[in-house]
């Protein structure tokens, strides 16, 4: 069991024995002192999602047209 302590440095000594911590890098993060916990929100954008979606605009809706259902829409 851990001993709880209010200071940085233990909250510090957290996160560096974070399991998680190394998906950080895979979202999008323009402030990355914010802390952004809204339970009805979509939360950061994966950086993934980005590529996705731009095919999805680009090629599948651009391009495609109407014929993108027939392609696995």
């Amino acid at each position: 069991m851990i001993n709880f302590s209010a200071s940085l440095d233990f909250a510090k000594q957290l996160d560096q024995q974070d399991p998680l911590a190394s998906y950080r890098e895979q979202f999008v993060s323009n402030d990355p002192d914010l802390i952004y916990l809204d339970g009805n929100s979509l939360g950061r954008l994966p950086k993934a999602v980005i590529k996705r979606m731009n095919k999805a605009v680009e090629e599948e809706w651009g391009t495609d047209l109407i014929r993108g259902w027939n392609k696995g829409w």
